[in-house]
Parts: structure tokens; C-alpha cells; sequence
């Protein structure tokens, strides 16, 4: 892999602490900055307008406080020599009718008698994996080795399983018994932020897919989406313009990331929807690293996901 000789990309409004990580992964080998378009989401509070063309980008930094009823606490100085839990567990549910089984990932230190809301990614699998793909992946031990070094804040992980991942995404009850039964249960069982900007949702190839179409679907839950290898499920390209049409003022469409590896056989419609984003104006990152559509690429990007995540969402809170 090599750097890449030139970068041009433009600006209309810098974000915040989310641009200090995409001036990181301009330095990714391997990895080419496609566009981050569009006016930034209000929860974000942009500071600047500019128009940059350079090869080392100056970072902005701002002050963001997401949660106003609580206040972000630093991780303990004891839980850097932890390492996070990984729990699985069963839920029952009607609309599927059958449970679905979460795999969780808790990071160092974590106890719900603490009083510290994390903030959670939702991580979906691809299509005829289970829950323990994004695990075998790294995602878990990639995200101890990032909070123990204090290069991101703690998280919650939460690894769903799609048992019938292979039907058809129009009659699935996937999608809906994450928001109604999933996301619920967690939000009851675990210490968690369950505010927007707290949540987020992202997901390889098919699991990518239902990222888009879940986090679109259902914009107040969650702030961000990523979409790793993800091309959209059939028709979902047509309704993306409705989904973001329909989000109420004055609250953005989550910011969405999008990559791929230049190989991937289907890149030219993850192409097509980080243009139809380019057109509605919604912020998001399109990224095409070296690779192919497969577990090589996705667990060589690991830390590049968690890292952006962790940069997007708040950091945790204290009940005050």
C-alpha cells in the first residue's frame, strides 16, 4: 500500500472533533479520501467555511457538549490495565418470533452501579455470519487495546445476530425488533447514554445495509452510520432522498461513513449512494482503501471504525 500522492477535497463547513479523524486517516496507507460534503448536522456546531486544498490538512477542534444533563468523564487511571468483557445473551422477542441472540462487549471497569452512561455501537454482521463475526473480526480486542491506551474514549458494544440472513430484507422483522425490542432491552440492562447522540449503528456487506436503512429509517435514534462494503439493499438508493426529506426540523441525518476496498465488485453502488448524499447535502466520509470485499479487508479497518465512532460519539457521562 501507498500514501496518496495528492489530496484535494473541499470543506464548506468543518466539523468539529469528527475532522481531527479524518485528518488521521488521510495518513492511512493504502487509503484515499473520497469528499466530506454538505453543511454539517446543527447538534455539531461548525465553526468555519473554507475551501481547502492542500496535502496536510489543519485540523479545528471545538468544544462539543452532546448531553447537556450530564458531564463527560474521563476513564479511571486503574481500568487502562483492564480489558473489557464480552457477554452473551438471549432476549426474547415477539416480532421475529424467537429471541435474538446480543453478543455485548462492556469496556474496562464497566459496572451499571457506577453511575457512568457509555455511549453504543450497534455492529450488524454480514449475510450468513452470526453475531460473532465482528469478534473473530477484532473488534473487541481492537477496542481494548484503543481505551487502554486512552486513544478513544470507553463504549458499549453491541453485536446483534440475524438469524434469517438470508431473506428478504423487505419482509424481515430485523430491522424493526433492533429498534423496538433490542435497543429497549439494552437501554434497561446496561449503563447506557440513550440519548442520539450517544448511539450509533454500522455494519458490514448485508449488515451494512441495514445499517443505512435502519439509521436512515429512524434518524432520532442514532447519530451516526457506518457502512463498510455496504451496497445497499435492492430499491434502498431511491428511498434514501425520502428518508432524509422526512427528518424533521431542525434535526440533521446522522453523519454516515462509508468505505470500501477499491476491488470490491460492488463499489460502484456504494459510489452512487456517497453521490446521492453529495446531492441532498448530508455530511458523511467516503473512503476507498485497498482490498476486496472480505474479512481480510474488514479486520485490517477495524481500528479505523472504532476510532471514527469513538470520535462521533460522546464521550461518557456521569448522572449528575
Amino acid at each position: 500500500m501507498s500514501k496518496p500522492t495528492h489530496i484535494d477535497f473541499s470543506v464548506r463547513k468543518i466539523l468539529p472533533i469528527h475532522f481531527l479523524l479524518i485528518c488521521a486517516l488521510i495518513f492511512l496507507p493504502g487509503c484515499s479520501l473520497i469528499r466530506l460534503p454538505g453543511a454539517a448536522p446543527t447538534a455539531f456546531t461548525p465553526t468555519l467555511t473554507a475551501t481547502l486544498k492542500l496535502e496536510t490538512p489543519s485540523p479545528v477542534q471545538t468544544a462539543v457538549s452532546p448531553t447537556p444533563t450530564m458531564t463527560a468523564t474521563a476513564t479511571p487511571s486503574g481500568c487502562l490495565e483492564q480489558t473489557g468483557s464480552v457477554n452473551v445473551v438471549s432476549i426474547p422477542g415477539k416480532l421475529q418470533k424467537q429471541s435474538t441472540e446480543l453478543r455485548i462487549y462492556t469496556p474496562p471497569c464497566y459496572s451499571a452501579a457506577a453511575h457512568i452512561h457509555y455511549s453504543v455501537l450497534y455492529m450488524l454482521h454480514g449475510q450468513t455470519y452470526t453475531d460473532a463475526q465482528w469478534q473473530q473480526l477484532g473488534v473487541t480486542s481492537s477496542a481494548n487495546q484503543l481505551i487502554t491506551s486512552g486513544e478513544i474514549p470507553p463504549l458499549i458494544i453491541v453485536m446483534p445476530n440475524e438469524s434469517a440472513s438470508m431473506s428478504e430484507a423487505d419482509t424481515s422483522k430485523f430491522g424493526v425488533a433492533l429498534v423496538q425490542e433490542v435497543i429497549p432491552w439494552v437501554d434497561t440492562h446496561y449503563s447506557t447514554c440513550s440519548v442520539r447522540a450517544c448511539r450509533a449503528i454500522g455494519g458490514l456487506s448485508r449488515g451494512g445495509n441495514w445499517a443505512v436503512r435502519i439509521g436512515l429509517s429512524y434518524p432520532d435514534l442514532f447519530a451516526v452510520i457506518g457502512a463498510h462494503s455496504a451496497p445497499l439493499f435492492y430499491g434502498d438508493l431511491s428511498r434514501v432522498a425520502a428518508w432524509i426529506k422526512a427528518i424533521p426540523a431542525p434535526q440533521s441525518a446522522p453523519m454516515i461513513y462509508i468505505d470500501f476496498g477499491k476491488n470490491d465488485e460492488e463499489k460502484d453502488q456504494m459510489m452512487q449512494f456517497g453521490q446521492e448524499l453529495d446531492s441532498l447535502a448530508v455530511v458523511h466520509q467516503l473512503i476507498q482503501f485497498n482490498g476486496f470485499h472480505n474479512a481480510d479487508y474488514w479486520s485490517a479497518h477495524v481500528a479505523d471504525y472504532l476510532r471514527w465512532y469513538a470520535a462521533s460519539l460522546a464521550a461518557p457521562q456521569i448522572s449528575q
